[in-house]
């Protein structure tokens, strides 16, 4: 996982913690830089695996099927019906240690150790003190989706009201490829979800397309080029918000 290593950052000294209700900083800056694209992908995945319907998930077969569509899956976490977190490496009555299809999760950890974040290092965490702990965390695995380039994430009903958070790792899942008619939309929503660094949001959306970016120095604007001409340019206002997304270039790139 290589191409990964862009976001990485020396690790500090102390681990920050999670307070209640709150993520940690390095979660949402983390989040910030893989917000855009993860949720781009998470997207292109529903449309191959639309929810509803009839579903089952096996974690001997590694299989999750939905409908008519059935994805390769590894385990990520889950959700209990008390509000807390149980990341799938901690979860050792259902996957021993040592499992192959552990091999996503204990990758994210090992990310959340290099880069300090917390929430990917501790085994449980309560989500109960967030308002809303099913979409906190839908935060966290969208996240994972980022960091481990997957093709999507998804959750199922248990019977005893928890739900089982999985990682799509099914190569036959498109990957979502960049849309010129779309960036500035997915700089938008992500932002709305992970708004600590707009900056982040679109570097990390644009290094996972291939482009490379770098800074203005007069006006802290980012311009982004690639090998198929397609340029990038991505103006903020003095607060550091979003505030204009031109993309330039061949019609036919992107």
């Amino acid at each position: 996982m290589d191409q990964l290593t862009t976001y990485e950052k020396v690790r500090p000294d102390r681990m920050p913690q999670m307070a209640d209700g709150v993520f940690s900083r390095a979660f949402e800056d983390a989040g910030a830089y893989y917000a855009a694209a993860a949720l781009e992908q998470q997207a292109t995945y529903r449309r191959y695996q639309p929810v509803g319907g009839a579903w089952s998930l096996s974690y001997d077969t590694s299989m999750l099927r939905i409908g008519e569509v059935s994805v390769h899956q590894s385990p990520l976490g889950s959700l209990g019906y008390d509000g807390s977190w149980l990341w799938a490496w901690g979860n050792e009555r259902t996957h021993p240690p040592g499992v192959p299809r552990l091999s996503l999760a204990v990758w994210l950890r090992e990310f959340g150790e290099r880069n300090g974040i917390y929430e990917f290092v501790e085994p449980r965490l309560e989500l109960a003190a967030f308002a809303d702990p099913v979409g906190a965390a839908e935060r966290l695995a969208t996240v994972a989706l980022g960091a481990l380039r997957t093709r999507g994430f998804a959750s199922c009903p248990l019977d005893n009201g928890a739900r089982a958070f999985v990682i799509v790792d099914d190569a036959a899942v498109p990957e979502a490829g960049f849309n010129r008619r779309v960036v500035s939309g997915m700089f938008d929503v992500a932002v709305r979800q992970f708004p600590y660094d707009p900056r982040q949001t679109a570097t990390g959306y644009l290094a996972r397309h291939g482009f490379t970016v770098r800074q203005a120095v007069a006006d802290g604007s980012l311009h982004a080029e690639r090998h198929d001409g397609t340029t990038v340019a991505v103006r903020f206002t003095e607060e550091g918000f979003l505030a204009t997304v031109s993309v330039g270039g061949p019609p036919s790139a992107g």
